[in-house]
């Protein structure tokens, strides 16, 4: 069911937006009335994703690896919607399906750039808006492999169990702040 005013006058960043998960945040935000930032690293994407989402929506080409592409981002979204209320960080990668023994460590270190670091940075980067504005909603995508841990996607199944510790210690910080921090 579609809440058509549920984030109206929020102004959301989603990343990833271009596709899967965030494709889908991104999407049901704007249905519910919130302005939509989609950071991806495809613009091709971007440009075909906007077509899809509709309402207020905008793309920017975003390597979240890069904190010098997340702050001017950040900050080029707070200036365009005039701040930043919603956080959904769902960009990322699984890396090969190989055994840890196996795994080319240019791929490990991959996964984990893009995984959390790129988290890290988004997180970094959006929360003084936040603080700023005195509201926020921060979702970090995680998955089960964080907490299970898959054969084949140790790369993977790390970066994930790390955007749950990275998810719990912020929420922890953010507690009294009115952000809340989930994963």
């Amino acid at each position: 069911m579609i809440f058509p005013d549920r984030f109206k006058g929020r102004r959301a960043v989603v990343t990833g937006g271009a596709s899967g998960i965030g494709l889908g945040a991104a999407t049901r935000l704007a249905a519910e009335g919130a302005a939509v930032a989609i950071w991806d690293v495809s613009q091709p994407s971007i440009d075909q994703a906007r077509g899809r989402i509709g309402g207020n929506a905008f793309g920017l080409r975003v390597d979240v690896t890069r904190w010098p592409e997340v702050e001017r981002a950040a900050a080029e979204t707070a200036a365009k919607l005039g701040g930043i209320d919603v956080l959904v960080a769902s960009a990322g990668i699984t890396g090969p399906n190989t055994t840890l023994w196996e795994y080319p460590t240019d791929k490990w270190e991959q996964v984990m750039a893009v995984n959390i670091n790129g988290v890290f940075h988004c997180d970094r980067a959006v929360v003084p808006y936040m603080l700023q504005g005195g509201y926020g909603r921060i979702v970090n995508i995680a998955s089960i492999a964080g907490k299970e841990g898959n054969p084949n996607a140790s790369a993977y199944s790390t970066s994930k169990a790390a955007v749950i510790g990275l998810t719990k210690s912020l929420g922890k910080e953010l507690a009294k702040q009115n952000i809340t921090v989930n994963c």
